[in-house]
């Protein structure tokens, strides 16, 4: 007997991630699902909110001849999130560009108290919030979508994904040491310097990830 992958109970935390991978863009899945597979948070966020039109959308623009990369529909599917829960709060246009912002930036973050702050439920907003690979599994599972035929990311796209990780990981490992450091458990808060390396198999000297990419070879071998 076939089971709805919508029907499966979640099992996991929703405020984690569980796999970041490297393959052409950065792709997140969130731990709502029950495996890196089903999609099905999406599936229910779809109609929890009563975006009925949200799947053919988002069908049209992961499909060739110009596919979207997995973070632009992330971003469109929280930005929809947001809009409707911010509609009929009362919030000014200053509050919901700012928490827009917070939420496509690299360099802020929209979090929960900011929310509680307009009257908005922070918990449950973040909650629905979907990470990269959920959209591509919800297309694949829902809508029979493969990845096949989309156009491979450039070696500078993949550069602009690492910094954006590294950007991620350098605000989340700040806010982390700060809560400690304000709680007296660390005894200085220290400065943080978060780095991306491979190693180079000609040279074999650590080099940054980054730069590997945007040079298309390994800069101490130039």
């Amino acid at each position: 007997m076939s089971t709805d992958p919508s029907q499966k109970e979640d099992t996991t935390d929703s405020e984690e991630v569980r796999q970041l991978t490297f393959d052409g863009e950065v792709v997140e899945t969130d731990r709502a699902e029950n495996t890196p597979a089903t999609g099905g948070k999406l599936h229910r966020i779809i109609t929890k909110y009563g975006f009925t039109e949200l799947g053919d959308r988002l069908e049209r623009k992961y499909t060739p001849p110009n596919p979207a990369a997995l973070r632009e529909l992330k971003q469109m599917v929280n930005v929809k999130i947001l809009d409707q829960n911010m509609r009929g709060a009362l919030t000014t246009e200053e509050d919901y560009e700012d928490c827009r912002h917070r939420l496509t930036a690299d360099d802020r973050e929209l979090t929960e108290g900011r929310l509680n702050k307009l009257g908005i439920d922070g918990e449950e907003v973040l909650g629905d919030m979907i990470a990269h690979g959920t959209v591509q599994n919800y297309l694949r599972t829902y809508r029979d979508v493969e990845k096949q035929g989309r156009r491979q990311n450039t070696p500078e796209e993949s550069a602009k994904s690492m910094i954006a990780i590294r950007k991620k990981v350098e605000m989340v490992l700040k806010n982390r040491v700060s809560s400690h450091s304000e709680r007296d458990k660390i005894p200085t808060e220290p400065e943080i310097d978060v780095k991306i390396n491979v190693f180079c198999p000609d040279c074999d000297e650590s080099i940054s990830a980054v730069d590997l990419l945007r040079l298309q070879q390994c800069p101490r071998c130039i």
